[in-house]
C-alpha cells in the first residue's frame, strides 16, 4: 500500500471531521457539538473587530430591519 497524497490525507481528515459532525447531530448531542464548533472555528480568538465584520458579511445590519 503507497503513501496516500496529501490531498488524500486532506480529504480524509475532512470527511472524519463530517462523520463526527454528523454523529453529533444524529444522536443529539447538541452542547458537545457547539462546543465543537467554538473550539475549531476560532471565533473565541477573535477580536471584537473581526467578530462584527463576520458577523455583517453574515447577516448584514440587522438594526435595518428593525425599522
Amino acid at each position: 500500500m503507497s503513501k496516500p497524497t496529501t490531498q488524500e490525507m486532506r480529504e480524509q481528515l475532512v470527511n472524519n471531521e463530517v462523520d463526527y459532525i454528523t454523529e453529533l447531530v444524529f444522536k443529539n448531542r447538541h452542547q458537545e457539538l457547539s462546543d465543537y464548533v467554538a473550539k475549531t472555528c476560532g471565533f473565541k480568538d477573535d477580536d471584537d473587530t473581526e467578530i462584527e465584520a463576520i458577523y455583517m458579511s453574515l447577516y448584514g445590519d440587522m438594526s435595518d430591519e428593525c425599522a
